[in-house]
């Protein structure tokens, strides 16, 4: 008659690692370096969009500052004996118009700039 051997009842060698405990293990490394990658992306991408911010702010302020310092060379002149004539004024309605127009191109390209850097479009998987 042949022995049945119960394997529930048989000792595994030390050595021997059961499966179910190193694909834990290994699981919860993945799942920590998924997280720590994950936090790192928001990070970089929040420090990303402060110094998009900071430079587009920064390139508006010297903008106004110059149109400010301009203005300011008009009225001068425009003070001074004799008049400056309307026609040779460094600040007219155009160039008041195309600073408008500037900013507004300005601000939209970067508005999509940081959108399409925040949410990128994923890659679409083909079957």
């Amino acid at each position: 008659m042949i022995d049945t051997v119960n394997l529930n009842d048989a000792v595994p060698p030390a050595d021997v690692a059961r499966l179910d405990n190193v694909e834990q293990k290994v699981g919860n490394f993945v799942e920590a370096a998924t997280a720590r990658s994950i936090t790192a992306d928001i990070w970089l991408r929040i420090v990303m969009v402060l110094v998009v911010c900071a430079i587009f702010i920064w390139l508006n302020w010297q903008v106004m500052d110059f149109v400010k310092q301009a203005l300011r060379t008009d009225i001068e002149s425009m003070a001074a004996t004799p008049p400056m004539p309307a026609g040779d004024r460094l600040i007219t309605s155009s160039v008041v118009m195309s600073l408008i127009g500037a900013t507004v191109v300005q601000t939209g390209i970067g508005f999509i700039a940081i959108t399409s850097y925040l949410f990128p479009k994923r890659a679409s998987q083909s079957a």
